[in-house]
């Protein structure tokens, strides 16, 4: 039944937002369900009655409902995709437009990155209120455990796992740190340095129009079922992108970008027109946080 259902989504909404965010507040569950403030009021109260007796409980502080200390999600796993999935799907289309379960529907399952709700809910709080804190971190190039100081501003999903976009004390720039390899976090507190503010981060508020056209090494058949594929009317396809988010785009059309990868067309069959190697080596990058 399409009510049943409804009701089912906006309780594991509920749900996900506390257990990842720390907070839940009445105006996400209107916004994205088109509801009432009285019936988001009423599904938070029959989660915390019902589903999850005593998990939340309201804060006046952060005017909003917080997770108890013994919070354990019940109508979720616990895993990081779950609250991607949703944070993706309300973004893209409103809940009425969400399909129920059809046996001829499937959707192929992304690796579940080990990120630790503790973190994921300091780090939004940080970017909300402008705060800096140290975090825990490894990277391939540091594959140790050791603390940096960062000033987080935003967080982004590049489709196949989750950063956060801060500013590194340590290398006094903006710098992605991936969630999965931020073990805990430590030491939140205000962070009144102007040059950390998302505002001087001049990759992340400038844009880069981006041509991306099929390989040329593909036969006009190809080419043509690629111009398809891809929606070019014109042979080409053009993104407005984040400059912070140019590599990660890239990356996420299969687009070639060492000159050797244009050579493979069946694997790589975009490639970027218009614009210069050398305009877009300084958002290619080859380095690890």
């Amino acid at each position: 039944m399409v009510v049943r259902h409804e009701i089912r989504l906006r309780l594991r909404a509920i749900e996900l937002l506390a257990f990842w965010e720390g907070r839940l507040v009445t105006n996400s569950l209107m916004t994205w369900f088109g509801i009432s403030r009285q019936q988001a009021s009423s599904d938070i109260r029959r989660y915390i009655d019902e589903i999850n007796p005593n998990s939340l409980f309201h804060d006046p502080s952060v005017k909003g409902y917080v997770p108890a200390g013994a919070f354990r999600p019940v109508l979720t796993q616990g895993h990081i995709n779950e609250y991607l999935e949703l944070i993706a799907g309300m973004a893209l289309e409103p809940s009425e437009q969400v399909l129920e379960s059809i046996g001829a529907l499937a959707v192929v399952q992304l690796p579940d990155r080990s990120v630790k709700p503790e973190v994921l809910r300091e780090l939004l709080k940080a970017c909300r209120q402008s705060l800096s804190l140290s975090v825990h971190y490894a990277s391939m190039a540091n594959p140790i455990f050791r603390e940096r100081a960062i000033a987080p501003h935003s967080l982004v999903y590049t489709g196949f796992r989750w950063h956060v976009r801060a500013y590194c004390y340590e290398r006094g720039e903006f710098r992605d740190f991936l969630l999965s390899r931020i073990d805990r976090t430590t030491k939140l507190q205000l962070d009144s340095a102007t040059e950390t503010r998302s505002s001087q981060d001049l990759h992340w508020q400038e844009y880069m129009n981006l041509s991306i056209v099929p390989n040329p090494r593909l036969t006009q058949e190809q080419i043509a079922l690629v111009e398809r594929d891809f929606s070019m009317p014109d042979g080409r396809l053009t993104l407005t992108v984040r400059k912070a988010l140019i590599h990660y785009t890239l990356q996420r059309y299969q687009v070639a970008l060492p000159e050797e990868d244009a050579s493979n067309p069946l694997k790589f069959p975009l490639v970027v027109g218009g614009t210069a190697r050398d305009q877009l080596a300084p958002y290619l990058f080859g380095y690890e946080a």
